[in-house]
């Protein structure tokens, strides 16, 4: 990974066959731990056994680690955000706590060990550092944008833009502090952690090149200008307080390309392209020592034919690839569709690829 992000040349594309997914949306019902959530042993005996089958079965660049996950809206829930447990599936946000622009003069600084998920997320995060050698992530952070489309809802956000844009970067402010003092106290917690200083989606991000990640997956139904102005600055401010991070997104944003590479700080992109291939491709001609790419997916239900045909475009500089494995989900046609599949089966596939193509 240093060489990635260094954009050194080398002999072989890092790859990862990641079956080690730590959410639980995607797995089979039969292999479900009902009390994941509840439990936090549980979470940790669920992740540990599932590292040690990935060990056994492949030799790719995944680095083992635990993650504290309660889902994508652990900061929200601390910020006045409903969050529903569901019986098979990840925790998500019930309604929002931000009605109008006026509510965001409420906002105040969340008591890390008292309010929403917090506590719980920093009780398992003491409890995998007791209990194993592993390193440990903090959990989903998502990103300010993220946060702030949980509170006030996708629709009033984006019309206070237009409406009221000096509330919207108040409340971008603010969602950008909770962030960095949340992921700040966590870290505290976590203590060394090897050397690694971030693990977007699982992929190590060394320490030398930034120590944090945040997720944009609403980027895609932003405009650029929007973006530009009421995302970038805060984006930036993160990655400065933690020298360099990354950003994760999901499906298509190229009208977003130029800026993340402006993003102050941003030294790499990490995402699941869903089998959008020229995006991929201009990803890695704009970021070309630049910025490190991650091209990931769930897992596609043609292999042969997505990895052939991504893995052809690509450089072997500044790139890797995973694959998620999924019980339940493939990639079909540029979506994911529910569809049943042996997870060891598929992933002895995409290693097979990995090591042809790679």
């Amino acid at each position: 990974m240093v060489k990635l992000y260094n954009h050194e040349e080398v002999e072989a594309m890092p790859n990862i066959v990641m079956d080690v997914n730590y959410w639980l949306d995607g797995s089979s019902k039969t292999g479900y731990p009902k009390d994941y959530f509840i439990n936090i042993k549980t979470m940790v005996d669920y992740q540990v056994t599932k590292i040690q089958k990935h060990l056994e079965h492949y030799d790719d660049d995944y680095v083992p680690f635990l993650f504290p996950w309660y889902g994508t809206g652990v900061l929200p829930s601390a910020l006045g955000c409903h969050i529903k447990f569901h019986d098979y599936g990840d925790p998500s946000v019930e309604g929002i706590a931000i009605k109008t622009p006026e509510d965001i003069d409420q906002l105040k600084m969340p008591d890390f060990y008292k309010d929403g998920l917090l506590p719980r997320v920093l009780e398992t995060i003491d409890y995998m550092k007791k209990n194993t050698d592993l390193p440990v992530s903090f959990t989903d952070p998502q990103g300010p944008l993220n946060i702030a489309l949980c509170l006030c809802g996708v629709e009033n956000l984006f019309i206070w833009m237009y409406t009221h844009p000096k509330e919207v970067h108040q409340l971008m402010d603010f969602c950008t502090e909770v962030f960095i003092e949340w992921v700040k106290v966590q870290k505290k917690h976590i203590g060394d952690n090897y050397g690694i200083g971030a693990l977007p989606h699982g992929i190590v991000l060394p320490e030398q090149f930034g120590n944090v990640w945040l997720a944009d997956d609403d980027c895609t139904i932003i405009s650029d200008a929007l973006y530009k102005e009421f995302v970038v600055p805060y984006n930036s401010r993160i990655f400065k307080a933690f020298d360099g991070g990354t950003i994760h997104f999901c499906g298509s944003a190229e009208h977003q390309i130029d800026n993340m590479l402006e993003t102050q700080g941003c030294v790499g992109v990490n995402n699941f392209c869903m089998g959008n291939f020229g995006q991929v491709k201009k990803m890695q001609e704009t970021y070309k020592d630049k910025l490190g790419l991650m091209v990931c997916d769930f897992t596609p239900l043609d292999v042969d034919t997505y990895y052939q045909e991504v893995i052809g475009q690509l450089s072997k500089n500044g790139t890797m690839i995973a694959s998620f494995i999924s019980d339940t989900y493939a990639l079909v046609g540029g979506k994911y569709e529910s569809i049943e599949r042996n997870p060891y089966d598929i992933g002895k596939e995409v290693e097979k690829n990995f090591l042809k193509l790679c």
